[in-house]
């Protein structure tokens, strides 16, 4: 998930463009503030010239959210190059194409997420869908949003009805279940954490309170939330959550999606 409070429509184009296809992009200032206090942001971008003012509103109190700042100056400078030489078509994938060495740079040591995507790639011996990192990295990194079957179905433009019977024509389980592992994972995340209590995990995650929160830890992967406060507890939950979501028989229908999960850039 980046954050990019931008006006400038250029810049703001090429943020989306530079981005990893399976992941949010926010511009409003409601959605950002949501993010930076129950997500898990690897990136926030802005013009340089902004920085201050936006350090203010987003970024008070000990925040660990990386920031990249795009100067006007280094902007002119991609510009001049794409006259002389340009990298793409468009003066904005030629930017896209600049700006995104410099996310992968700036956010490399946030991105917790890919750790999750290299073990689970590990554990199942092969590379992971474009559709499954799709579908899940939304959910990992803001799980407290994407609480509900409804709310990610109108992340890819869909009802959760309509979401449903794409995995049923495919047939794979309901898209609920890979939702609560997906949550799971973000669960054992912040409680690997030693400063984090079941009562602040639920409150990240969306719970009316932590006996629910840990009622539904165990009752979906049959781990109890204090197991996954160590090594070995994450280590049998992410195993678990590539029986249940990655098992051989899934993999042709995970590509048949055809890019529903990916975010389309106009």
């Amino acid at each position: 998930m980046i954050l990019a409070p931008i006006k400038d429509r250029t810049l703001r184009a090429s943020v989306r463009r530079a981005a990893l296809p399976e992941e949010d992009v926010f511009h409003r200032p409601a959605d950002i503030h949501e993010a930076l206090r129950f997500g898990y942001p690897r990136l926030l971008v802005c013009r340089a010239e902004d920085h201050r003012t936006l350090r203010r509103e987003f970024l008070t109190g000990e925040s660990s959210v990386p920031v990249l700042a795009i100067g006007d100056p280094t902007r002119r400078v991609w510009e001049d190059a794409w006259e002389a030489d340009g990298l793409a078509l468009s003066r904005i994938d030629d930017s896209a194409l600049r700006l995104r060495a410099f996310l992968e740079k700036a956010a490399r040591d946030s991105d917790w997420v890919e750790g999750i995507y290299s073990d689970l790639t590990q554990t199942v011996g092969r590379g992971l869908p474009p559709e499954f990192r799709g579908f899940s990295r939304r959910v990992l990194e803001f799980p407290f949003r994407y609480s509900s079957l409804t709310t990610l179905s109108e992340a890819f433009g869909l009802s959760a009805g309509a979401l449903k019977a794409r995995f049923r024509r495919r047939g794979l389980p309901s898209p609920s279940r890979y939702l609560r592992w997906f949550r799971l994972l973000a669960a054992a995340r912040i409680l690997a954490n030693p400063d984090e209590t079941t009562l602040t995990a639920s409150y990240r995650l969306g719970f009316a309170s932590d006996g629910n929160f840990c009622r539904w830890v165990r009752a979906t992967s049959g781990i109890p939330p204090s197991a996954l406060r160590g090594w070995n507890g994450r280590l049998l939950l992410l195993v678990r959550t590539a029986e249940e979501c990655l098992p051989p028989s899934s993999w042709d229908a995970w590509e048949a999606f055809g890019g529903l999960f990916l975010r389309q850039v106009a």
